[in-house]
């Protein structure tokens, strides 16, 4: 619909959760809203290829996660503070992550952003780790900021590859979603 710069999501979610800092799921819905107003089509699945092996080994070994110690540096206060307001808690947040996040993340960053952006990958990363960064820092703290961009930047640097080797979103909605549900499952083994 309209051109979204790579700025304006960090700026959305930052802007949500200082209005409403109590109340995370207005930021995360402000901002995929905001994505699917900038999609330009067409999205197409891509050559997955071999791909699918390590992916469906990856899917296979999820439960290992829920054997992941405790963490002693995990912001579990903050985790149930967040989950506790978020409609639903855990598990709704846990659907709305892999039906909606995935799905709207994917399309915008990698099949809409990439398209018309012929940055280098770790430029696409970068843009994509930064929203991470801003929600991370204001929900959690200074202490989560730099691994909440990196490793998102890792990630979408990986996916920005992926969809122009493969011609499509494919190989990075599985991987994205396989992220996820690994986030999920590690914040479900956490607060248990």
């Amino acid at each position: 619909m309209f051109r979204v710069p790579w700025w304006l999501p960090a700026l959305v979610i930052g802007s949500a959760r200082l209005l409403w800092p109590r109340h995370s799921w207005a930021a995360v819905l402000a901002y995929h809203l905001l994505c699917l107003m900038g999609l330009r089509g067409p999205f197409n699945w891509g050559k997955v290829g071999h791909a699918w092996i390590p992916i469906m080994a990856a899917f296979a070994m999820l439960p290992l996660i829920l054997l992941v110690p405790h963490l002693p540096f995990f912001p579990r206060d903050q985790a149930i503070d967040l989950l506790g307001r978020w409609p639903g808690g855990l598990t709704s947040w846990a659907i709305y992550s892999f039906i909606f996040n995935v799905a709207i993340e994917e399309a915008f960053w990698r099949g809409t952003f990439v398209r018309e952006k012929p940055w280098p990958a770790y430029i696409h990363g970068a843009a994509f780790g930064t929203h991470h960064w801003v929600a991370a820092f204001l929900q959690f703290g200074w202490i989560w900021a730099l691994p909440a961009f990196l490793l998102p930047a890792a990630a979408g640097m990986s996916w920005a590859h992926s969809v122009r080797r493969t011609g499509g979103l494919g190989v990075a909605l599985l991987t994205h979603l396989w992220v996820d549900v690994a986030l999920v499952l590690l914040v479900f083994g956490q607060l248990r």
